[in-house]
């Protein structure tokens, strides 16, 4: 064989050989691409499932106002899991809203096109988080508490303590002023009434002024004109139990929990006094959507599902947990209605 059909055999057989090469290689950077897009995706799902979703269904996806998303058959590798029917479900939900058995608490829609933030790939981002099923990043992203912020006085305290000139008056002579159905007349003496005594510093106004006052105090919340006050208020007693790291009360705490604004509209004292004594031995039959005493007498064979419980056992008297209770217990909002589609 002459030198230059041997020449010309190697430089085809390097071609041949560069050409597997690459081949191979691209396979394995297309491989890596994808997996790469797929773990960022996850990461940035986390990141907005923090933001907005962990408030109900859990700082892990273990359920709490919600039902439980760490599914084992919604995670990818599992045997019963199926991609176009899991991703499809959650998408739906997501996107408009879900039904809730619970009083005031509708899961919103989180779709643009129903009127809320989030927008497709925003979506897809958390669906890929919950499928790829990475449930301790959320921890991450949680937002740092804010301790400065005011706790709101709950239903009780404000029929026991009006705050408002209005309030005292409208309380005071509920036969005036229409009650808790007043007339476009009544509403507008009320109005009038109050201005002409808040004028003069009247009876009312100094009543009112001397409730807020006493709010403050039962609640705790500091006052920026008295540096340096010492406070025993319901907010240094649950702050000092550490259930503002995790939860939001008005403006202060946080979002990795449920807000406890508006507690009272779903759970009752009772309730509330069992699950803060001890949450691990609530069972997941009396939690989230399935809280009782709404399905009493329905016969119940189904549940939403929900996973062991994020939020640990807290140390304190039967006293403090009385306190607890009872200012949660009253806080209280009005009923949710899902939104309908704005396209």
């Amino acid at each position: 064989m002459s030198t230059r059909m041997v020449l010309s055999v190697a430089f085809v057989a390097f071609v041949v050989i560069g050409m597997v090469v690459y081949v191979l290689n691209e396979g394995r950077r297309a491989d890596y691409n994808i997996l790469t897009s797929t773990e960022e995706y996850a990461h940035l799902g986390a990141e907005l499932y923090a933001a907005n979703c962990s408030q109900c269904h859990g700082p892990q996806g273990e359920g709490a106002i919600g039902p439980a998303l760490n599914r084992p058959e919604w995670h990818v590798g599992d045997k019963n899991y199926d991609e176009t029917t899991v991703q499809t479900f959650i998408r739906n939900v997501v996107h408009r809203g879900q039904y809730s058995p619970q009083p005031g608490i509708q899961m919103p829609a989180w779709s643009k096109d129903y009127g809320g933030p989030l927008n497709d790939e925003e979506i897809q981002k958390i669906i890929t988080f919950i499928t790829e099923n990475q449930w301790t990043v959320p921890l991450e992203y949680t937002a740092t508490p804010n301790f400065v912020g005011a706790f709101p006085p709950n239903s009780a305290q404000k029929k026991m303590y009006p705050s408002t000139t209005q309030e005292v008056l409208a309380a005071k002579n509920p036969a005036k002023y229409g009650g808790a159905t007043p007339t476009a007349e009544q509403k507008a003496a009320l109005s009038a009434d109050a201005k002409a005594d808040e004028a003069a510093k009247g009876p009312a106004y100094q009543e009112a002024q001397a409730n807020t006052e006493k709010l403050r105090l039962i609640l705790g919340n500091p006052d920026p004109n008295k540096p340096g006050e010492k406070l025993d208020g319901l907010k240094q007693l649950i702050q000092g139990k550490g259930c503002l790291n995790c939860h939001a009360i008005g403006s202060a705490g946080t979002t990795l929990g449920p807000s406890l604004t508006e507690v009272g509209s779903r759970r009752d004292a009772d309730w509330l006094n069992t699950w803060i004594k001890n949450p691990s031995l609530v069972s997941g039959n009396n939690r989230g959507p399935n809280v009782m005493p709404w399905f009493k007498g329905d016969n119940r064979t189904d549940f939403w599902p929900m996973q062991p419980t994020f939020m640990p056992t807290i140390p304190m008297t039967d006293e403090e947990r009385a306190k607890i209770v009872d200012y949660l217990s009253n806080l209280k909002t009005a009923e949710v209605v899902l939104p309908t589609a704005n396209k």
